[in-house]
């Protein structure tokens, strides 16, 4: 039993403390048409006024998008009450707390988009380009297919431009998600302590 506790002990020593932060990023609000997301999701409020959780990730120059009564822009997206589109030069995504490694997202887009979303180390496209993420076409003009992709760059980024994707691409679900590698070495690090606990048990 000692041992038991011990062996729990180092397995959660040795989970992976991921700096930055975590959070998903669903669009799900009833978005007028061409509504900028601005602060909804940073303690602020949106264009239009509406607030959501505060996850600490601010949009500039970046619109939520609705279905209406009049056009359906969309469908078979993740999470259907809204999306997302970047509205010219200038549209970022930006976290102050950072995000760590990899960040990833629904996409749809009728054609394919050469540096689509870009990681940077500051806020609002500033300091070192972290990496440069393309994306291929996936659907046609209905925006009826949606592929979830993961943005794999290096260091801790707090901002994300998406100015290339302006008229073409469609978001949705963003997500700051932890890095496999680490994960997997936590799992080993517990199948090892289980297969010593077992030995020794013998």
């Amino acid at each position: 039993m000692k041992f038991t506790r011990l062996a729990a002990l180092a397995l959660f020593a040795a989970a992976p403390a991921f700096a930055g932060t975590s959070f998903v990023v669903d669009f799900e609000n009833n978005w007028s048409y061409d509504e900028a997301v601005s602060g909804y999701y940073s303690g602020g409020m949106s264009a239009g006024g509406a607030s959501g959780a505060n996850l600490g990730v601010e949009f500039v120059n970046v619109a939520g998008l609705s279905n209406d009564a009049g056009f359906t822009y969309y469908s078979g997206v993740p999470s259907p009450l809204g999306t997302a589109y970047a509205q010219g030069d200038g549209a970022y995504m930006n976290i102050s707390a950072g995000v760590d490694n990899l960040l990833s997202f629904f996409y749809s887009s009728p054609s394919a988009v050469t540096g689509a979303i870009k990681a940077y180390s500051g806020l609002n496209g500033t300091g070192t380009l972290l990496g440069s993420f393309d994306l291929a076409a996936n659907s046609g003009a209905s925006y009826d297919s949606w592929t979830k992709v993961v943005f794999s760059f290096a260091g801790t980024a707090h901002s994300f431009d998406l100015s290339a994707s302006t008229g073409a691409v469609g978001f949705d679900n963003i997500a700051a998600v932890p890095e496999p590698s680490s994960v997997l070495l936590m799992l080993a690090g517990g199948a090892a302590l289980l297969g010593l606990q077992r030995r020794r048990k013998v």
